[in-house]
């Protein structure tokens, strides 16, 4: 560890370059100073700031997990970081989890290819954070973020959906509701996404089901070739079993769920719409909120 905290590199004049200590890092993160803190993590870079978190002294740690989201190579220690959410001691922990979803959030499809990421290394992140997502050892927030980070890699590595989906049965509702809103947009997430609506007794996880199965679905309907990607949310909607759809109808009505979750859930009543699926969009249609009563109308409500 004391070899990371002063470095001292031979510069190609000649120079000798002292890295910063990592009191300078704790110095500047306890002072709030974001352009000081990114300058100092630069300087260090992911390798030494990993090194820190996992073997410096407790503020060191804390302050090492506060930069590393904003290296530019911060994603290639993210398998090794995603180990310390599992970290005993709890401040750490809780910092490690949010560290990693944001790094996560930050690897898109443009971020692999401009900086040329091996495969592997969000492979082996998407591996432990699912591992995590699943332990039922790790305290909620923990897996709830576990799960988030893990859905943040969908577009840079392969996601397993059907490990996702089992979590939709997780005796713990935060659990549940995490794993619903991480399955909008997944194919392998269409079946334990419509029992969860018909069938999870806690309110704001079947809604946060029934918005990540309608989340895409168009306000008009969309045109195309059977089976053209275009066309797949408009069939998840027109599969939905009656059970699921009976449910729906209510949560849409209902003023106690989340706005933005009926406002994503609605649409799915403009598919095979029913009588009961044009009452409801017409009851929405003439009353608050301004937003909920715009999409009603925008969906055929009257």
């Amino acid at each position: 560890m004391i070899g990371l905290l002063v470095v001292t590199l031979l510069a190609p004049s000649g120079a000798l370059v002292r890295l910063p200590a990592a009191a300078d890092l704790v110095a500047a993160v306890r002072s709030g100073d974001d352009v000081e803190i990114e300058r100092i993590a630069g300087r260090l870079g992911a390798v030494r700031l990993l090194r820190l978190a996992e073997k410096g002294k407790g503020p060191e740690r804390l302050a090492a997990l506060r930069a590393l989201p904003l290296v530019d190579d911060g994603w290639a220690v993210l398998p090794d970081l995603s180990r310390l959410i599992s970290d005993g001691d709890e401040e750490v922990a809780a910092r490690a989890a949010d560290c990693a979803r944001r790094i996560a959030e930050g690897m898109t499809p443009e971020l692999k290819e401009r900086q040329e990421m091996p495969g592997d290394i969000p492979a082996r992140a998407a591996d432990e954070l699912s591992k995590l997502a699943k332990s039922a050892t790790l305290k909620s927030p923990l897996r709830v973020t576990a799960i988030q980070a893990l859905a943040a890699l969908r577009g840079v590595a392969r996601v397993d959906e059907k490990a996702l989906g089992a979590l939709l049965t997780d005796p713990d509702k935060e659990i549940r509701h995490a794993a619903a809103e991480a399955l909008a947009g997944a194919s392998a997430g269409e079946k334990p996404l419509g029992d969860a609506l018909a069938n999870d007794s806690a309110k704001d996880v079947a809604a946060a089901a029934a918005a990540a199965l309608c989340r895409d679905v168009p306000l008009i309907a969309p045109t195309g070739k059977p089976g053209s990607a275009a066309l797949q949310p408009e069939a998840r909607a027109a599969r939905m079993g009656a059970a699921a759809r009976e449910r729906l109808r209510k949560l849409a009505l209902d003023d106690e769920v989340p706005l933005a979750d009926r406002l994503d859930l609605v649409p799915c009543l403009r598919v095979a719409k029913k009588d009961s699926d044009q009452k409801v969009l017409d009851e929405l249609a003439r009353r608050p909120p301004e937003a909920m009563r715009r999409r009603a109308r925008a969906l055929g409500g009257r």
